[in-house]
């Protein structure tokens, strides 16, 4: 049985897609090796365009660069739902409890428990949470100054 398998990933900027074939007879399937599709030119000049006019903008004042809304993670805040719904429901929950003048037994509970465990453990994962986070971004910065420090080579030859 030969069976082709479409694998596609789409960002902001291009659209990649590979196909592995999946060759299967009994016993015996193996998948092949996939193939690129790379972006065309029109493609790359407009990524390239926009690479550089994020680049410009490293040179502006910190409040400028906060006003712009693309080449910052602020699309991505803004358009996603699980934040705005944490922040609804954390708005009703504070609006709800200005409203009432009692204390509600679910609270009265609350104060029975022993939170201090709780937030042990969650500070020890949002430790390791963040190191390893800090690590990934010292990584890609390395890697990014690596590029920096090549495109500077073959600027000078």
């Amino acid at each position: 049985t030969l069976t082709w398998h479409n694998h596609c990933a789409t960002n902001q900027h291009y659209h990649l897609c590979t196909m592995s074939k999946t060759v299967a007879s009994g016993a015996d399937a193996f998948v092949e090796p996939r193939k690129e599709t790379r972006p065309d030119f029109k493609e790359l000049k407009s990524i390239e365009k926009e690479r550089r006019e994020i680049l410009l903008r490293a040179e502006l004042p910190f409040w400028r660069i906060l006003m712009f809304w693309s080449g910052t993670c602020l699309k991505e805040i803004a358009t996603d739902s699980l934040v705005w719904t944490t922040l609804i429901i954390y708005i009703g929950i504070r609006i709800y409890a200005n409203i009432v003048d009692y204390v509600p037994d679910s609270v009265e509970l609350l104060q029975k428990t022993n939170v201090g465990i709780l937030g042990g453990f969650l500070s020890f994962f949002l430790v390791l949470f963040v190191n390893q986070t800090n690590g990934r971004f010292l990584e890609m910065y390395g890697f990014s100054k690596a590029c920096s420090g090549r495109i500077q080579d073959v600027a000078g030859l």
